[in-house]
Order: structure tokens, then sequence, then C-alpha cells
């Protein structure tokens, strides 16, 4: 009976969680560690499915097979038949295994942005063309993320992970920080607290507004930057000594165009900032100053050249 209980509160719970009536933290105190982690990954699977490899469907499926196989008497919770079959499953049998496998990925299109809430609370905005993914049933064990572009970290108080990046790493403790990385380009910058970067060659702890950038492989001193956090996720690139090539590569993952710069040296480096939301600015501010013009048809946008001006 008191087994019952427990399952019936974990219901009310679960349906409140659901319906945005509790927070993940509030869930968290009230439900065992063991049934939060299933909540999330139930959450994960039915409301962001494209962040996962493969589809819940064939899930879905085996839990009704299950379901009628043991001739359950299951009423569902909510008007939704699958929130309410999975939710109920995972309380009184434990069939969350049967959801795929447990790492997450996440991935942005041109000029998105996304907010991906971890399992301790920590908060990852991940800004375009980038991509996040980490082994959520693994979490507790092995904090480890994969990141592929750019995303700005709000690590949640006591909690500690890894970034891992083709360029370097970074290890944190409840602390703020920027990661930028893309082929041989690797920079970092924190915001609030500590931040262990390790690059290629070189191992720095940084503390807010410091910052650390390695190209080619090559990792220069540590700088320090202005500002509480990085000005993308305001709508807003900005760029301080970077090589402008990279600026370029900024461009495209911003507005989904194609920039040729096949007579742009190598040399030039771009300090400034361009906005996200008109591609006219966007390109008068970054290429005027430098002396570059931009050729495209108006009707063709997406297609630009670059060439010095004589």
């Amino acid at each position: 009976m008191k087994k019952d209980n427990l399952h019936n509160e974990s219901d009310v719970f679960l349906a409140q969680w659901l319906e945005g009536n509790l927070s993940d933290q509030e869930l968290k105190l009230l439900v065992s560690q063991e049934d939060y982690n299933a909540y999330i990954k139930l959450r994960k699977g039915l409301e962001v499915n494209e962040r996962l490899n493969a589809s819940i469907d064939d899930s879905l499926v085996a839990i009704q097979d299950r379901i009628e196989n043991e001739q359950s008497n299951v009423k569902p919770l909510f008007r939704n038949w699958s929130v309410g079959v999975a939710a109920s499953i995972i309380v009184l049998i434990g069939l969350f295994t049967l959801l795929p496998n447990s790492e997450v990925l996440v991935q942005t299109g041109f000029g998105e942005n996304q907010t991906i809430t971890l399992l301790d609370g920590s908060e990852v905005i991940l800004n375009a063309k980038s991509s996040l993914s980490y082994d959520e049933d693994n979490w507790l064990k092995d904090r480890k993320l994969q990141l592929t572009g750019e995303a700005y970290f709000k690590v949640a108080k006591g909690e500690t992970f890894e970034v891992q990046t083709e360029n370097g790493s970074v290890t944190v403790l409840g602390t703020q920080f920027n990661v930028n990385s893309s082929k041989d380009y690797f920079d970092v910058v924190c915001y609030e607290g500590k931040v262990s970067v390790r690059t290629l060659d070189q191992e720095f702890i940084l503390l807010p507004n410091d910052g650390v950038r390695a190209v080619e492989g090559k990792t220069t001193n540590k700088s320090k930057v202005k500002g509480t956090a990085p000005s993308w996720i305001k709508g807003e690139s900005t760029f301080r000594s970077v090589p402008l090539k990279k600026v370029i590569e900024a461009l495209e993952k911003q507005y989904n165009i194609n920039i040729d710069d096949e007579e742009i040296s190598n040399q030039d480096i771009f300090t400034g900032s361009f906005p996200h939301d008109s591609l006219n600015i966007a390109l008068k501010t970054v290429f005027e100053t430098l002396n570059v013009t931009v050729i495209y048809n108006e009707k063709e946008k997406r297609n630009i050249k670059l060439r010095y001006k004589e």
C-alpha cells in the first residue's frame, strides 16, 4: 500500500511538472534521484526529440505492447496519450530503459541560438551552427560535454564538468564562461568564477574577465576582456584582434551565406562587431574599414565575393 501511495504521489508531481506548475529544482526535491533522471529523459524524448540520435516512436510502440502483454489497467494522467502512457509506465514498471541510447545531441542552424538545461541545472546557450553532445545516463559519473562551435555556459553553483573540443578542453566549477572552437581556432573567456583551460600546448587558470586564445595550434598569453557576458547572446557578434577569416565564418553561420574569400589575406585582423539582424549593415561594418569591396547580386545575396579595393 505504501508503495502504491508513493507511485500516486509521483504521478501527481510528474503531472504538475509536465504542465509547468513545478520547476526542475522543485521536482528534484520531491522525488528520488533515479525518478528525477527518468523524468528528465522522458521530457527530452517527448518534447525535444530532435536532440536525440533516434526517434522515440519505436519506444512508444514497445511500451504500448508491454501494456497489452501485462494487461495493465493504467489510466493516462494527461490528455496527450503518448505523454500519459509513457509517464505511467516509467513510474509503475520502470520501462524508461526502452527509450533510445543515452547520448544527447543538440545542433543549431544558421542564425539560430538554442538554450539547453543540463541535468544538474546548469544552462548552455548554443550559438549558430554549433553542436553539443553528452552521455545523459552517465552524467553523474562522467560529466563531459563535446562542443563544436560556440557556447556560453552558466554552471550551477557547486556543480562541475568538462567541456571537450578538438582544440582543447575547459574544466569548471560553478562559473560562467564562453567557448568558441572551430578549425585551428580556440577562444575561451571567463566571466564569473574560475576555469581551467588546456590548449594543445599549454594550461591556464582563468579568473573573471580573463581570456585565452589559440590560433593554428599556437596559444597566446592571457588577456583581459570587457563585459559580463558574450555579446552574441544579445544579437551582436564582437571580436577583438581576430583573424578576418574567422569573422567571415561567423557571418556565414549567422546569415546562411557563402563568402568567397580566396583573395583575402590570412594576416588580416579585425576588431569590432556586427549585428545579427541586418546583412547589409553587417557587411559594411566588417569590410568597409578594411578596404575590402563586397560584390554580390541583390537578388542572390547568398553568394558573396570579396575583393580588395584598388
